[in-house]
């Protein structure tokens, strides 16, 4: 079953709150990435702003890497994405352009769920899992 990682779900990888939360975190990696687990490209971008800010360029970068490495997919915006999203924008303007690109994949039914806690998608009527 294809999921599509939200940022917040690779930020709470790097940055998890208590060491209860680290664990159950890595087990829903783990198991989306069996399942096969694809990250819109601007997770990229967003992650390397928030993350590198945190830990500097080259370590956000690394972390990337080893979850590209360990199965995560990262896809390009496609022009039929970007479309979706601002469909999908249309009626929710409060909802950033990110995060409509992200759920793009469930819109147009390349993809189950968006692992996530952000409220934004429900808001999009996006199915979502968490940790």
């Amino acid at each position: 079953m294809t999921a599509v990682a939200d940022t917040r779900l690779l930020l709470t990888l790097q940055f998890p709150p208590t060491k209860e939360l680290k664990a159950r975190i890595e087990e829903t990696i783990t198991r989306e990435l069996a399942g096969r687990l694809v990250a819109p490209s601007v997770v990229s971008t967003e992650f390397l702003k928030i993350a590198g800010a945190r830990i500097g360029e080259s370590a956000a970068e690394l972390r990337l890497n080893l979850l590209k490495e360990r199965g995560m997919k990262v896809i390009p915006i496609t022009e039929e994405m970007a479309l979706t999203a601002g469909r999908l924008l249309l009626s929710h303007q409060d909802v950033p352009i990110a995060d409509a690109l992200i759920a793009s994949p469930v819109k147009m039914g390349d993809a189950q769920y968006v692992v996530t806690d952000d409220p934004h998608y429900q808001t999009l009527k996006i199915r979502t899992k968490w940790i």
